[in-house]
Formats: C-alpha cells, structure tokens, sequence
C-alpha cells in the first residue's frame, strides 16, 4: 500500500477527474467526488480484536505482535483488488469494499473474521472472538479530503476520520444515556384472559417529557454500535426494576426486546450476557429476549453460535420478524418460543394471519406487540393470536405487576 506518485504535470486533480494520481478511486465512483461520497457513506466494516484482549489478557504483551501480523497479512490477502485495508489503532482494522452493498460488505468480514480465529487460534467451537461493525462516517469526520491524492493519504484519512467519528459517536450517546428509560405494558394472553407477562418499552426523558425511542431516532438508527450501547443501558434498566420486586413471590415474565446486531457482535453479546448474569436468579426462568431486525438468510450453526452464551440465562427468545418471514428451517431446535410482529397497521392483514398460520403449522407461539388501534385489536382476536400488547390494550406502567386475570 505504499504512496502512489502524482505525475509531474498532474497538477491540482478537480472533483470530475479520476486519473493516475487517483486511479485507486475508480472502483468506487465514475468521478472524484462520486467516489469520495461513496466510500464515505459505503460499505466500510470495522474488525475487533476487542475480545481476543480480553481472553488472552495475561498473556496479550507477548502475543500481541504476533497476532497483528498474523491478522494484517491474513486480511490483506482476503481482500479483492479494488478494496482497500486501513490498520486502525491496537486491534482494529477497517475494509473498505468496492462494489458491495452494505449487506454484502458486512458477510464478507464475518466470512474474513471467523476464519481469522481459526487462523489465529485453531477451531474454537462456538467461539467467536473478532466482532465486526460497520462504520458510520460522516464529511464533516474528514480532514483534508479533497487533497487526497494517493492511497496511503486516503488510509491515513480514514485512519483519522473513523477515530473522530467514534469518539463523537461516544459523547453523543453519553449525552443521550442519563435520559434512557423504561416503561412497562403488559401482555395479554388472549387464550386464558391473563396477564403474566409484560413488555420493556424502551423511553427517553428529556426536558421532564417522556418519550418513545423512536425506529427513526437518528442517533441509534444510524449506528450498530450505539443501537448495541442501547441495547445493554436498557437490559440494565430493566434489571434495576426487576431487582426491586424482591426474591419471593409470584414474578411476571419480562418481555425485553433486544437488536439482532448487538448479540451477533462478539464485544456486546458478552457485554450484554454479564448483564444478563448479575440479574436476579429468577429472571432465568422469567426473562424472554425479543429479538428484532433479523437478518435475512442466517444459518442454524450461526444462531446456535450466537445463543449458546445467553441460553441458560433466560427463559428462551423469540424474533420480532416481517410477515413475509418464512425461514423456520433455519431456528429447528432452537429456544425459540414464538414469533413476534410489531405494528403493520398498512400491511394486508391477509399477510399477517398466513404468517402467524405458518408459525402455529411450526410449533411457534404468535406475538402481536404495538397493536394501537380497534381494527388491529379485533383482528389479532379473529385470528386467535396468543399474546397482544398495545396502546389499545393498555397504559405504560412504572413496573410490571403480579400475574393476575382479566375480568370475565
């Protein structure tokens, strides 16, 4: 990667040029300025070593050169032409793919980063050492961007720029953490007119105004990473109310729903399972994790690597998916106790009950969250859905209450 020359006549390359001074650029965009703004915004993908540290801290001061070696020239050598290697700071690594989409760039560095642990370290079974996250950059993250004129001045941007943007990423979220909140709203099960189970509604509170966290809140929407650093203040949350409700008694189910992203990224998922460890012992049998935003064609071997760690911590899981949803095959013998969608007031309901059809035809419990409306409600009755929840159902609580039943 070493500096590629400018011509002696090259002079000062405009925003509609590619040439040999930044022929490097090519694969990313027909001119200088496309490409810039698509790597920016592209598919960037962090790897981390981050666990690797952790496991082998004792040793990692001898090891350490050894390994960055190893995983520098094992990269490189993955990588595809056109793409481009940035060694970050200690343990981290950004790639950046030509011609890839997000969803490709992201199974490609799984692909590179589960083979570099066995490379590193053998067949772990189960293991998964090296987390991989995409990166978020903005133009405002960059420095001297439009006098980049050789790779090695764009990997020192980059270098620079993922930095900046994870440091700002850290204070933003600092800012917004001391507002995160949770609510309670129960679950009612339709079948036997009881609730026992309540869901965790994740709340900001701003200015003394409570407040839902959005989908569209741009600050978790943006960013894996902070979407996973919210992930684990709410589970912590959680856990401050359930260790209020003592050691004896009758307990509810706790309904908490968590990104797929944040458990399949080694660094939070062992970060989350600490949390989930330190709750009291009876969230074991009383704790259903709602997975959501599952990502599409994952294989069986993949989830069972992802909720070994977590299963004997909870009572099981169950993912929040579209109703389009039909890759049961995939979750065979796993924990997974039902199947959950969130809203769809403009979807065809006809959708929706051929998909809660297919969950019942594969043994899954149907869980209908988020219903707001009549015309919801009374279909989620019609087609005798097992759990409903909902502003139509009933009013966020402080804490979850003791199971009870519903009034005949």
């Amino acid at each position: 990667m070493g500096e590629q020359k400018l011509g002696s006549a090259a002079g000062e390359v405009k925003h509609y040029e590619i040439g040999e001074a930044t022929s490097f650029l090519r694969p990313f965009g027909k001119t200088y300025q496309e490409a810039l703004e698509n790597l920016i915004t592209g598919s960037i993908q962090i790897i981390g070593l981050d666990e690797v540290k952790a496991q082998y801290a004792e040793q990692w001061g001898s090891i350490k050169k050894n390994v960055m070696e190893i995983a520098d020239a094992y990269i490189s050598r993955k990588l595809d032409r056109h793409d481009i290697f940035v060694p970050l700071d200690d343990g981290h690594f950004a790639l950046l793919f030509a011609e890839a989409t997000r969803e490709e760039a992201l199974e490609r560095s799984r692909v590179i980063a589960h083979d570099l642990v066995n490379k590193l370290f053998g067949e772990l079974p189960g293991a998964e050492l090296i987390s991989v996250e995409a990166a978020m950059l903005r133009i405002e993250d960059f420095d001297g961007l439009d006098r980049i004129r050789s790779l090695d001045g764009l990997v020192k941007c980059f270098r620079a720029a993922i930095v900046k943007a994870q440091d700002r990423e850290t204070r933003d979220f600092q800012e917004r953490e001391t507002e995160l909140n949770v609510r309670f709203r129960p679950l009612i099960n339709r079948r036997k007119g009881f609730v026992g189970m309540y869901e965790t509604v994740s709340m900001t509170n701003a200015d003394g105004e409570l407040a839902d966290v959005t989908a569209n809140d741009p600050l978790f929407n943006e960013s894996p990473r902070l979407r996973a650093e919210m992930d684990c203040v709410i589970l912590r949350e959680a856990g401050i109310v359930c260790k209020k409700l003592g050691g004896a008694g009758n307990k509810p189910v706790i309904f908490l729903s968590v990104h797929f992203e944040t458990l399949a990224n080694s660094y939070f998922r062992s970060k989350y399972a600490r949390t989930l460890a330190s709750l009291p012992d009876y969230t074991e049998r009383h704790l259903v994790l709602n997975v959501q935003d599952i990502a599409s064609g994952v294989p069986n071997s993949r989830y069972r690597q992802i909720f070994t760690s977590l299963r004997q911590l909870v009572l099981g899981f169950t993912f929040e998916v579209g109703p389009h949803w039909n890759d049961f095959n995939a979750i065979r013998d796993l924990p997974i106790l039902a199947m959950t969608l969130a809203g769809h007031e403009s979807l065809e309901l006809s959708q929706i009950e051929a998909f809660f059809k297919r969950s019942k035809q594969n043994k899954k419990k149907c869980i209908w969250r988020s219903v707001d409306n009549d015309a919801l409600a009374r279909a989620a009755f019609k087609m005798k859905v097992d759990y409903v929840s909902g502003p139509i159902f009933g009013a966020l609580q402080k804490a979850p209450a003791t199971p009870f039943s519903l009034p005949k």
